[in-house]
Formats: C-alpha cells, sequence, structure tokens
C-alpha cells in the first residue's frame, strides 16, 4: 500500500509540474486545421507536450484575421508562454506581439527556402537579432530522399507470360520540383549515388513537361505535380506536405512534412539552448510499410526526426 500511495503521490506532483510550467504556443489558422486534421492534431499535440514536458498549445485565428488581432488571441491562450512559433505568414503579427512582450522569446519558422534566399530576416529588418529564426532543413532533406528510395522494394516480376508487366526495365525518377527550389537537383543526384542508386532522374518544372506514358519507378512531388495523382498509376509517390494523409491518394507512400508542428519539438530545443538561428530536419512518415524495406523504413523514420 505505501508503494502505491507513493506512486500515485508522485503521479500528482509530476502532473502539477508538467500543467504548471509555461506552456509553448503555435499560431495558426483555422483553413491549416481543417487540411491537417483535428484528430492528428490533438495527438500529435499530445505527443510533443510529453517529449517537451511542457504544455503545447494552438492559437488558431480565422483565415482573415488581422495582423494586430493575432496578440490578443495569444494572450488568451496564455499571459506568459515559454515561447511563441509563428510560420512564416504571420511574421506581422510576430512583430506586434514582440513589441509588446519582449520579454517572450518569438519564433519564426521560416519553411522550406534556399539558402540564398532568407524571407525572414528580410521581413524583420534590422531588429533580426531580436527573434528566434529556424528554417527547413532542405538539404538533409532532399539528399536523405535517396535513402528512402534504396527502401523502397522493386516491384514483382509478372507470374506468366500473359501478364502484362509493370515496370519496364528502363526504370527512372520524376521530380517535380519548385523552380525555387532547383539548386536541390545536384544534393538529391548526390544522396541517390551515396546509395548506389544510378537510375536515371527527370526533372520537371511544370506537370505539362511530363508524359503519361512515362514509366517511373518513383515519383517526388516538391511543391508542384499533383496533377500526377489524378493518373492512378499504382507508381510510389512521395509528397513534401504536412496534409492529413486520410487525404491523400493512395499512391502516396511517404510524405516529408515540415509543418509548424512537426518543427515544434526541435525549435523549443534550440531556443532553450539560446540558438537564434537553425535548421529543424522534416518528419518523414511512412504511410504504406508494405512498399519499403522494413529495415530501412526504420532508418529513415530515426533521420526524419533526428
Amino acid at each position: 500500500m505505501i508503494i502505491v500511495a507513493s506512486l500515485a503521490i508522485g503521479a500528482v506532483i509530476v502532473a502539477a509540474v508538467f500543467y504548471t510550467r509555461p506552456p509553448v504556443l503555435i499560431v495558426t489558422e483555422e483553413s491549416f486545421i481543417e487540411l491537417y486534421g483535428k484528430k492528428r492534431l490533438k495527438n500529435e499535440t499530445l505527443l510533443s507536450s510529453i517529449f517537451m514536458f511542457r504544455p503545447l498549445k494552438t492559437v488558431v485565428v480565422a483565415n482573415d484575421a488581422s495582423d494586430d488581432i493575432v496578440p490578443f488571441a495569444i494572450k488568451e491562450t496564455s499571459a506568459k508562454p515559454y515561447c511563441v512559433l509563428f510560420p512564416l505568414r504571420f511574421v506581422q503579427s510576430a512583430q506586434l506581439y514582440r513589441e509588446q512582450t519582449p520579454d517572450i522569446p518569438v519564433v519564426v519558422l521560416e519553411g522550406r527556402y534556399p539558402e540564398s534566399e532568407k524571407p525572414a530576416e528580410k521581413a524583420l529588418g534590422a531588429d533580426k537579432s531580436e527573434y528566434f529564426i529556424y528554417k527547413t532543413d532542405i538539404n538533409n532533406d532532399f539528399y536523405n530522399l535517396g535513402l528512402v528510395i534504396s527502401a523502397l522494394k522493386p516491384k514483382e516480376e509478372p507470374k506468366n507470360e500473359d501478364s502484362a508487366p509493370e515496370m519496364e526495365k528502363n526504370e527512372k525518377i520524376a521530380v517535380f520540383l519548385d523552380r525555387n527550389l532547383s539548386q536541390m537537383k545536384d544534393i538529391f543526384i548526390k544522396g541517390l549515388y551515396d546509395r548506389g542508386i544510378l537510375t536515371e532522374t527527370q526533372f520537371f518544372n511544370y506537370f505539362s513537361q511530363s508524359s503519361e506514358k512515362s514509366d517511373f519507378s518513383c515519383v517526388i512531388l516538391v511543391g508542384l505535380g499533383y496533377e500526377y495523382l489524378d493518373r492512378k498509376t499504382g507508381v510510389p509517390v512521395i509528397s513534401f506536405t504536412w496534409i492529413d494523409p486520410f487525404l491523400i491518394p493512395s499512391d502516396v507512400v511517404m510524405v516529408v512534412n515540415d509543418s509548424p508542428l512537426a518543427q515544434a519539438r526541435q525549435a523549443v530545443r534550440m531556443v532553450a539552448v539560446g540558438e537564434k538561428t537553425g535548421l529543424i530536419k522534416s518528419e518523414f512518415v511512412v504511410l504504406n510499410k508494405k512498399k519499403f524495406d522494413k529495415d530501412v523504413a526504420a532508418l529513415i523514420k530515426k533521420q526524419g526526426k533526428m
């Protein structure tokens, strides 16, 4: 009985400490929540809260909310949070909030931009050193796509002569790549070569550049080319997106998620040690485990969350 009572008291103390710690807040809008998935949001918020041992809360504002409304919504959620995370689209709200509460760390999550572009720094101007600015580690993401593709299981050969082959021998990888990220081509190719993958890779900056008759062993969608999913070819697709997997066609076997929720843990860790700028790896999420080698899929999951 004494042991049980001690455990119960310990649990109460831990819970009390947890809920009295200042929370981490993430600003977002209603449309994001709808596409991200409310159940998914609830689960990931809980897991991140446990991981950080402090509450993680979302500050949800209307899609058309003005910049000056956001600071009020934040203060209604918590008068003194540990820090507040703002996606780049809320950068002006971040500036207003910091002016009003200069003692609270303000984090701007820049997202997936090339190293040569620094939209957060440009928007913040001379005051940029007063903010914590973190961006998606796109170099890491593109390099590790080689690891992802090496884990994809090859298609089965037809069982008899009458069966149509699923794929020609000259398999190719298609990458629909936003023009702003064109410099990632070399990093992606290096990731493939370092994994021993010498398959031909075709890059497209417009969906219309691709042909319906093209035979691909894998298709990667980075910012464009989502019309490809309408073809329902059965070819494995890797998509850079944060949309709820339940809303994604079955051809998508993995998503690369760099949403604010996926970045929260790493961002808070860097705030805690005083890093004003930094890179955050995306979360690699396997949606169809049958398409992947089990052991390598485990490495992918670890790599995406390191």
